[in-house]
């Protein structure tokens, strides 16, 4: 009876071994896949992080180019504006000197 107790008992520890040792296995299997989970994970947002500044520092440069066109764009259609206003002034300016020219002539 007390063979079979001690036994038993032997048993028993062998088979909390066996279980406590598989589940070490398992917890530390567990937790070297987390590890590498993490890393990957930490891996694709340092990726993702560098795409989106890649990303933001295009748009900024594509926004800064289409500013810079327009403003060329307004410069020049401005300086277009001001030779025409300029042309039209001495063009009417031209056509009041004929004029005067002309009534002083008929005057005389």
């Amino acid at each position: 009876m007390i063979l079979g107790l001690f036994i038993g008992l032997a048993v028993g520890c062998l088979a909390a071994a066996i279980v406590y040792w598989l589940l070490v296995r398992r917890i530390n299997e567990l937790l070297a896949s987390l590890k590498d989970r993490r890393s990957q994970l930490e891996r694709l947002e340092n990726e993702h992080a560098a795409r989106l500044k890649a990303a933001t520092d295009q748009l900024r440069l594509d926004y800064e180019q289409q500013l810079t066109d327009k403003i060329e764009y307004y410069q020049d259609e401005q300086i277009i504006q001001a030779e025409l206003q300029a042309l039209e002034f001495e063009t009417r300016l031209s056509v009041i000197e004929t004029a005067y020219d002309r009534e002083l002539e008929m005057q005389r």
